[in-house]
């Protein structure tokens, strides 16, 4: 299906997770309702809490419900800033109108304690070489990892960044959002590993972690490193003229107080 074809003519959709990360249902408008076959659909609404794929953070799941229908999200997709969400179909007929939209919470929690870990190992690879560091690509599925620019670190090093990493986020260092607009200076941005790849936009939303420099990222974040739970299995794979730093988040039980 031509998803140019499925979103011509409908307004940009309202990303609520920009602003609000913790949602898990939320309520919306179907705009426009496209079959595919007999047993999938895609579904436009004015706003969405699903994550489309992007920027290494694969589509949210979830259910979305209406007036005597159900269908189950397996894919939501960006096309010119209309979210199209692809459906399997459980029962009834999706039309037009109020639905409701609901996360599979526990997949969407995993990848925001993931994207937030990456973020986290920039910083922490970077004190660790003692030189800025320059992402190539990340992906927050299976397997995780983070591309970065360059010869891999030493074992020694990638220790070193584990032990940093994991002090951080038993210190309980807080997560935060911010947005620039295209009139104020972007020097605070000049550390960001991205931000050679980062393109002219009208507004930056930037993550930063306290201590480190903001990055620009419209992925989503838990609001305190204490929530990522822990990193370990780093591991860096050579490539031609990069590597891929692969890396685990684990459940952990913090001695701080919170």
């Amino acid at each position: 299906m031509d998803l140019g074809k499925i979103a011509a003519g409908q307004p940009k959709t309202n990303l609520r997770y920009l602003h609000d990360m913790n949602t898990q249902e939320s309520h919306g408008k179907v705009i426009r309702v496209v079959p595919e076959k007999r047993t999938h659909v895609y579904l436009i609404l004015d706003e969405t809490i699903f994550h489309p794929k992007g920027g290494g953070q694969p589509s949210d799941r979830g259910i979305i419900r209406g007036n005597q229908y159900e269908v189950t999200v397996k894919k939501a997709i960006q096309y010119k800033g209309v979210v199209v969400h692809w459906a399997k179909l459980n029962q009834g007929t999706p039309i037009e109108g109020e639905a409701a939209c609901v996360l599979d919470w526990p997949y969407r929690f995993l990848m925001t304690r993931r994207h937030t870990a990456a973020h986290l190992l920039d910083h922490c690879l970077a004190q660790s070489m003692g030189t800025k560091v320059q992402t190539t690509d990340s992906w927050l599925d299976e397997p995780c990892y983070v591309g970065y620019a360059g010869s891999p670190p030493s074992d020694e090093t990638l220790r070193s960044a584990e032990a940093l990493a994991n002090h951080m986020i038993e210190e309980g260092r807080k997560v935060r959002i911010n947005f620039l607009s295209s009139e104020e200076p972007r020097d605070a941005l000049q550390n960001a590993p991205n931000y050679e790849r980062l393109p002219e936009l009208s507004e930056v939303r930037t993550v930063t972690i306290d201590g480190c420099d903001p990055i620009p990222c419209g992925g989503t974040h838990v609001g305190n490193l204490r929530d990522v739970g822990g990193v370990s299995g780093l591991r860096a794979e050579p490539l031609s003229d990069s590597f891929r730093l692969y890396f685990s988040v684990i459940e952990k039980l913090s001695s701080s107080s919170s």
